[in-house]
């Protein structure tokens, strides 16, 4: 008798382990969908606003044309960067090509400063500060993004959710919006002139 209450609590014990290593993975594996999702969902928040920069920059672009002529290297760049935005094809590219279309804008916005006249176009005016609030609000997006995937990258390497994240099939990523590399060099600054 002493041996079959033995062995009923082995299998009590068993299924115990059984049932509390099953909840861990499905309560593991359901924070791997859910911060997932956060992820997808902050990437198309940026692609809404980068978008809405698309959207912008053609308008731009034809109202500094008639001021503008021989600039037209800023404007071939401009739109050779928005082409390859409308060309990537997926998320690493877009941010790729989102991130040399951030460079190829600023010149332009900087025009203004060699063409008076220009300063003075209430289009351009309307048009270079819907922009200048555009790129706030994909920085903006761009910070919710990275911290989404931070914090799905920290869950899934963390230990015990690394072991049901790999069974479940997921991984990490990195996929982050990273800084301008040329923007790590400090300006120099010369007063003697």
């Amino acid at each position: 008798m002493k041996g079959l209450w033995v062995g009923l609590g082995v299998v009590g014990v068993i299924v115990l382990v059984l049932l509390f290593v099953g909840g861990s993975y499905v309560s593991a594996k359901n924070t791997l969908v859910q911060k997932n999702e956060d992820v997808d969902s902050a990437y198309s928040e940026v692609n809404v606003q980068q978008q809405r920069r698309m959207d912008l920059i053609p308008n731009l672009v034809a109202s500094v044309k008639g001021y503008v002529g021989e600039e037209s290297t800023v404007l071939t760049n401009i739109a050779n960067a928005r082409a390859a935005v409308m060309g990537a094809s997926d998320r690493a590219s877009s941010i790729k090509a989102q991130s040399q279309l951030d460079v190829a804008v600023s010149p332009l916005l900087r025009l203004q400063e060699a063409y008076p006249n220009l300063k003075s176009s209430e289009q351009f005016i309307r048009l270079t500060d819907e922009l200048a609030g555009t790129e706030n609000r994909i920085a903006v997006a761009r910070q919710r993004y990275n911290i989404a995937l931070k914090d799905y990258d920290v869950y899934v390497q963390q230990f015990p959710n690394s072991i049901w994240a790999g069974m479940a099939g997921f991984h990490y990523r990195d996929e982050y919006y990273k800084g301008n590399p040329e923007n790590g060099a400090a300006p120099r600054v010369d007063f003697s002139k």
